[in-house]
């Protein structure tokens, strides 16, 4: 059950990033290459939490935070390498 709480908080990261970033309904042009970065960073900072609940006890919270490592992580390396 925690894996699939993940999964479905992943997906809605990673559709929630390409409406704001990428589908053209906010702005009529994609944003910079440059973000992916940051969509990096962020993911190893939420890998980083998912860790620390882990081994602090806090083991719900644990799928959220993997989850939103997960779709930031997988939307940053999808931007870098699809044109």
């Amino acid at each position: 059950m925690r894996v699939v709480r993940a999964l479905l908080v992943a997906v809605g990261v990673v559709a929630v990033l390409f409406v704001m970033l990428d589908s053209g309904a906010v702005n009529a042009e994609p944003a910079p290459a440059a973000v992916s970065v940051s969509l990096g960073t962020l993911a190893v900072l939420f890998a980083a939490g998912a860790w620390a609940m882990q081994v602090g006890g806090r083991r719900e919270r644990v799928p959220l935070l993997a989850g939103l490592a997960a779709g930031a992580g997988v939307y940053a390396v999808v931007r870098l390498l699809l044109p």
